[in-house]
């Protein structure tokens, strides 16, 4: 939002305009951005990983970049997967995309129906995205981004303190499940706790 002008301009950013007021839209100037071909994909992700200092090949890139189904975003959440999960890339090395989307709907559920019986569902989500090569810290990472958007401000330095603890002591393996389980455990029972304070 501009505030130092004498009218206000909003920017409003939306994959649809479905849900928008038709006389929200009347007042608007609508610019439509097209999705990226595959070949400006391909280059964003070169870029970055020349400025992060790693090396990736056309090849590597032009498999992120398809397998994206055009979505930046999500091409480069995937660079990032396949950097932590295996670097040097290999050819065969498999592309995780749409673990983003699994995690949040995971949280969202977590935090509609904070029960602990429902932990049984939860590992099984999280041990499918570690099957995908999704590094644990990018899950843990993740988890806490969409806790602390259904927290309230006094129990967020709570999940400050215990995602320091997990991301120190979380290894890569088999161990990492337990490890983001018991995290998940401690969010809900801080998230149950600070809601019978309410």
């Amino acid at each position: 939002m501009d505030s130092y002008s004498d009218s206000c301009r909003l920017i409003l950013c939306c994959e649809d305009d479905v849900d928008i007021l038709e006389s929200v839209k009347s007042r608007c100037k609508v610019i439509n951005v097209e999705a990226p071909i595959t070949h400006e994909i391909m280059e964003v992700l070169i870029q970055i990983a020349k400025k992060e200092g790693f090396e990736l090949s056309v090849n590597f890139a032009a498999k992120i970049a398809t397998k994206s189904k055009q979505n930046l975003r999500g091409a480069i959440m995937a660079l990032e997967a396949c950097k932590s999960h295996n670097y040097p890339f290999s050819e065969d090395q498999p592309i995780p995309i749409g673990w983003e989307e699994a995690l949040v709907e995971l949280t969202a559920d977590i935090l509609a129906d904070p029960l602990p019986n429902k932990l049984f569902v939860i590992r099984g989500k999280i041990q499918k995205l570690l099957s995908e090569f999704v590094h644990p810290k990018l899950i843990l990472l993740k988890l806490v981004e969409q806790f602390l958007r259904g927290m309230e401000a006094n129990s967020k330095r709570e999940l400050y303190y215990w995602h320091a603890y997990y991301d120190k002591r979380l290894p890569i393996g088999t161990g990492a499940l337990l490890k983001l389980e018991e995290f998940v455990a401690k969010f809900i029972s801080i998230y149950r706790k600070n809601s019978r304070n309410r």
